[in-house]
C-alpha cells in the first residue's frame, strides 16, 4: 500500500494506526487536524483544508488521518489504496478520548499550530455530546463508502484492538 486513508471517531486510534503505518511504509503521515486548525483554534475552511492537502499529498506515498468527510473524502478516498476504519466499541473510544484530553489538558501539550486543549473539552456536557454523536461515526463512515467511487479500494473495518494488532501485524 502506498496510500491510505484511517477514519474512525474520536478515540479510535486514528492518529497512533497512521503514525504506524507511515513509518512502515516509509509515506508521509498528514494529520488533518493539523491542516484544518490554525492558530486560536481558527479552522481553515473547506477550500484552504483542499489546498493544503492537496500539497501534502504531491508525493508518492502517504498515511491521511481524520475524517473531514464533506470537506476532503472526493479528493481523498478514491485516491486511496486502502481507507482503514477504526471501529471500536463506543465505550472503549471514549474512555480513550477523555484520557487522551484529560492528559493533553494537565500537560499543556501543544497540538497544531500554538493550539492546546483545555479541561473544558472534559465538562460533562462535552462528554455527553461526545456519547451522544459516536454512533454517527460509523453510520455516516458507512454511508460515505458507498457513496464515493472506493470501488477499487480496500477498505478495512476494525473493531477491536486485537484486531487492529492482527492487521498491522500483516502488513
Amino acid at each position: 500500500m502506498r496510500r491510505v486513508v484511517v477514519v474512525g471517531g474520536p478515540g479510535s486510534g486514528k492518529s497512533t494506526v497512521a503514525s504506524t503505518l507511515a513509518e512502515r511504509f516509509g509515506a508521509q503521515h498528514v494529520e488533518l487536524d493539523e491542516l484544518w486548525w490554525g492558530p486560536g483554534w481558527m479552522p481553515a475552511g473547506r477550500l484552504e483544508l483542499r489546498q493544503r492537502l492537496s500539497e501534502r499529498l504531491a508525493v508518492d506515498k502517504w498515511v491521511v488521518d481524520g475524517n473531514y468527510i464533506d470537506e476532503i473524502a472526493d479528493l481523498v478516498w478514491p485516491a486511496a489504496d486502502a481507507v482503514v476504519w477504526l471501529d471500536p466499541p463506543r465505550h472503549v473510544a471514549i474512555r480513550r478520548a477523555v484520557r487522551r484530553s484529560a492528559g493533553r489538558a494537565v500537560r499543556g501539550t501543544e497540538l497544531w499550530n500554538g493550539n492546546r486543549e483545555s479541561l473544558a473539552v472534559l465538562s460533562p456536557n462535552s462528554i455527553w455530546h461526545l456519547r451522544q454523536r459516536w454512533p454517527g461515526y460509523s453510520e455516516r463512515i458507512a454511508h460515505e463508502l458507498v457513496r464515493y467511487d472506493v470501488a477499487d479500494t480496500k477498505v478495512v473495518r476494525l473493531n477491536s484492538d486485537a484486531a487492529v494488532a492482527r492487521w498491522l501485524t500483516s502488513q
